[in-house]
């Protein structure tokens, strides 16, 4: 599907250029417009892959919350130690929790009364009702709903009170609170603040606990990344991905995305660490849109060579690294022409103005960038056509000026009305 949209495009620009050149004043046929093959390889699907900037970061971060209903009695660490996991964190006041813990048992017995004193009413009102007037008995029925309403409700608020016990229970049984897993303390916080996954210490998992302590796992490195909302099928959990580094595209590192954290949407055009999506065929619109970005991370099977902080490029894993280097340029395959014979040729300037087919030798193919590699016949410096059946050998040719272009272009935009969707 990228090659035919990329064959599309280049021959609809072509045939453009075709009719908008000026005549051959030789034969009065078109010039035909004819572009640097420099400005042409290499460029695979016409910018279609998909390509993230990154960062090297710390490891897995955790955040450890306590209850907001307990009072911490001590606190063991403090911003910059190290942890093991399951290294005591902090303690919760035992006496405070045995204090809240008998209230609970006070209602639990209050409620049983209740309970019981209801249901020997209702035990009497029901005899009373038998031996009464059939005009009376109305009375004593409406008295023995109420007593089972009054059973009712005593009922549901016991089963609460139980729950609420047994997490009380728990929490007296595990008042020290341990480091899930191994790392640094990044932050001792009581007005919270911090991010990555919740852990809730004390045996309390009810959400109501407030960031306390953040660790982050500093003996292993990862690298990560954001994507944004409009292009988020373009990546998903377990894809093996492949990271480059930005001063030598021929260092790669391999690994798989973790994770894509959707509930940590990054705010505003760019993260703190500058990381956004540089190109995607996908991206659904430019950096001025107000979509959001979320992070997702990539573990990586080595980490020789990384440094914490450096900024990488992100991108699927296409097997190409494992496809050996080319020699020659790499051509878009919608430039190349066949004879009958299958011998391949492009439309090429012979130097002096005029067209010519020049033949050419192909060598490796790019299946998923729709290219040839040129072994010989063509170089870096000369100018191709788009070929097409209008096309003849000795035809004037006119190089296309990209400046020129990009100013017709941005006086047509000025003029043109845009669409909205």
């Amino acid at each position: 599907m990228k090659k035919i949209v990329a064959a599309a495009l280049a021959g609809a620009l072509a045939l453009g250029m075709l009719g908008g050149c000026s005549n051959d004043s030789a034969s009065g046929a078109p010039a035909v417009t004819v572009e640097e093959v420099a400005s042409l390889v290499n460029t695979g699907s016409v910018g279609l892959a998909d390509q993230y900037a990154g960062m090297v970061v710390a490891g897995e971060t955790a955040k450890v919350k306590r209850d907001s209903n307990k009072v911490v009695l001590e606190t063991y660490v403090q911003e910059g130690d190290t942890v093991k996991e399951g290294d005591p964190l902090f303690a919760y006041d035992v006496e405070k929790i045995q204090l809240d813990l008998d209230e609970l048992y006070l209602k639990k017995e209050s409620y049983a009364n209740t309970i019981a004193s209801a249901n020997a009413e209702i035990t009497e009102l029901e005899s009373e009702r038998d031996k009464a007037k059939e005009g009376d008995k109305l009375s004593y029925t409406l008295q023995i709903d109420s007593r089972k309403a009054d059973v009712r409700e005593a009922e549901y608020n016991s089963a609460v009170n139980d729950r609420d016990i047994a997490s009380m229970e728990a929490s007296l049984e595990n008042t020290t609170v341990t480091a899930p897993i191994a790392g640094r303390v990044m932050t001792v916080d009581e007005t919270g603040g911090s991010s990555g996954y919740d852990y809730y210490g004390g045996g309390d998992s009810s959400g109501s606990g407030v960031d306390y302590i953040t660790i982050t796992d500093v003996t292993r490195m990862r690298v990560q990344g954001n994507i944004n909302e409009m292009n988020a099928y373009a990546l998903a959990e377990g894809m093996e991905m492949t990271i480059r580094s930005r001063t030598d595209p021929d260092m790669t590192w391999q690994g798989v995305l973790d994770s894509i954290d959707w509930q940590s949407p990054v705010q505003g055009n760019s993260s703190a660490s500058g990381m956004v999506i540089i190109s995607s065929s996908s991206d659904g619109g430019d950096e001025m849109t107000s979509t959001s970005k979320y992070p997702f991370y990539v573990e990586l099977d080595s980490t020789d060579g990384l440094m914490m902080g450096q900024h990488v490029y992100i991108e699927p894993y296409t097997g190409e690294e494992e496809a050996e280097e080319p020699a020659g340029p790499m051509l878009p395959e919608y430039y190349i022409a066949y004879e009958e014979d299958g011998s391949a040729y492009v439309w090429a300037d012979n130097g002096k103005g005029r067209l010519e087919k020049r033949a050419v030798d192909l060598g490796q193919y790019d299946e998923m960038g729709g290219r040839y590699e040129i072994v010989s016949g063509l170089a870096l410096t000369d100018y191709i056509a788009f070929p097409a059946e209008e096309l003849a050998e000795g035809q004037s040719t006119e190089k296309y000026d990209p400046a020129a272009a990009a100013e017709e272009n941005a006086m047509d935009d000025m003029v043109s009305p845009e669409f909205e969707y």
